[in-house]
């Protein structure tokens, strides 16, 4: 009996400490990066503790939260190869873990502005937009999403919720939903070929191969003192 009970209690310890072994693993895993900043122009923020200038090849964890200002565009890779290409006077935080395979759960808030993002087709990841009362998720596909309600598929799935009254829409190839000003319908429709290029022709400055220009300029101050800045600005070569 006594031998019996000590197996029982040992197998019982056993247990525990695999246990705490699996949940040490997951902590680990999920404290992984969930992407990086891949290209900037010409800046932008991250916070999530405190706020720093970010660099390209900064990482991204759960929480972070990404800002670009009135002229700056950014292109965040994630760990499982899907690309996100965002506007400038734009808002997101970014939440998630990655799971074993690399696959990741990705939520992202857009609090303002707007982005167009590439989900790789061959992970198993799930991707979850909020925007304006809505949820969309995407499966495997090229979209694009404003902070206003607006959503826009250049190929693939994506299924937008509407929070205030549960109605859903499937939107597929060429399609877009757009959620009323007063968030409590939600209208789809087809675009044309040319508003589909169009939508996304402003994030194409973050696939051109840009050269760093320095500009001075020279001004007089409030109190007549003539005062020198150096700004820095992008260009493509052939400007």
């Amino acid at each position: 009996m006594k031998t019996t009970t000590t197996i029982f209690a040992k197998s019982i310890l056993l247990l525990f400490c695999m246990g705490m072994i699996y949940t040490e693993v997951d902590l680990i895993m999920n404290d992984r990066e969930l992407a990086l900043i891949r290209r900037q122009v010409p800046s932008v923020l991250v916070s999530n503790v405190h706020t720093d200038t970010a660099e390209v090849g900064r990482s991204l964890f759960s929480g972070d939260t990404l800002r670009t200002n009135e002229d700056g565009y950014a292109m965040v890779l994630f760990i499982d190869q899907s690309v996100t290409r965002v506007r400038p006077m734009s808002e997101l935080i970014i939440r998630g873990d990655v799971n074993r395979d690399r696959s990741t759960n990705t939520r992202i808030q857009l609090n303002r502005g707007g982005f167009f993002m590439n989900v790789n087709p061959e992970s198993n990841s799930e991707v979850e937009i909020g925007a304006f009362g809505t949820v969309a998720t995407v499966k495997g596909t090229r979209f694009g999403a404003l902070a206003e309600g607006f959503f826009w598929v250049q190929d693939g799935e994506v299924e937008v919720l509407l929070l205030e009254t549960g109605e859903t829409l499937n939107l597929t190839q060429n399609m877009f939903a757009r959620v009323s000003e007063d968030g409590t319908e939600i209208d789809s429709g087809t675009l044309e070929e040319d508003e589909i290029n169009e939508l996304g022709e402003e994030y194409s400055i973050l696939d051109t191969d840009l050269q760093q220009r320095n500009l001075r300029l020279r001004f007089r101050d409030e109190n007549g003192q003539i005062r020198e800045i150096e700004i820095e600005y992008f260009e493509t070569e052939n400007e």
